[in-house]
């Protein structure tokens, strides 16, 4: 039910009310990769989900997309 309601959130381009209102900064350009992956990785076909390398690597790609391209 949870990823139901984050993935209908998403799709109204309402996604960052998913972030916890404690948080007080935070680069939004961030969020909603971070919450794609965690979408992905909670499908609920297991061979669906990434490998915690794969995971490892978005999250380093979402960090830092400019450093990754240039990296060969």
């Amino acid at each position: 039910i949870l990823c139901d309601n984050v993935r209908s959130l998403l799709d109204e381009g309402k996604a960052l009310t998913c972030v916890d209102s404690s948080l007080s900064e935070y680069p939004e350009d961030e969020v909603i990769p971070v919450i794609k992956l965690g979408l992905i990785c909670t499908s609920q076909v297991p061979s669906n989900r990434p490998s915690m390398s794969e995971v490892v690597h978005i999250l380093e790609l979402i960090r830092s997309p400019m450093e990754s391209r240039e990296t060969p």
